[in-house]
């Protein structure tokens, strides 16, 4: 049976694994003090406000306003909070299905509105 041919893969420098793994988490570390907000998604708190507010609604909101059935997954700010630790726990809140939230909800934010 054939095999495929290897991989040149360098063993330092640029497109090594070390080089690729380096790159990796100096970006996870940029994105971590981006905000101090994203850290706060990880917490015991939010995860109980996520579920609580997914409790209360279920549904997502965009999707009913089109007539449209859809399981929410994202408890999301109605207001961004644009880093303001205040208004992220304060809300208020809705409950959006994924591609609502990924496409629909962050393009409006993108356009100020």
């Amino acid at each position: 049976m054939p095999t495929r041919p290897r991989t040149f893969r360098p063993s330092s420098g640029p497109g090594s694994d070390a080089d690729r793994k380096a790159r990796t988490q100096a970006y996870d570390r940029r994105r971590r003090a981006e905000t101090e907000t994203r850290a706060l998604y990880g917490t015991a708190r939010w995860q109980a406000t996520r579920r609580e507010q997914l409790r209360i609604e279920p549904l997502c909101r965009m999707c009913l306003a089109l007539d449209v059935v859809t399981a929410a997954i994202v408890c999301d700010h109605v207001e961004p909070h644009r880093g303001d630790v205040v208004r992220f726990w304060s809300g208020p809140f809705q409950s959006l299905c994924v591609p609502c939230h990924d496409g629909a909800k962050q393009a409006e934010e993108r356009a100020g509105r």
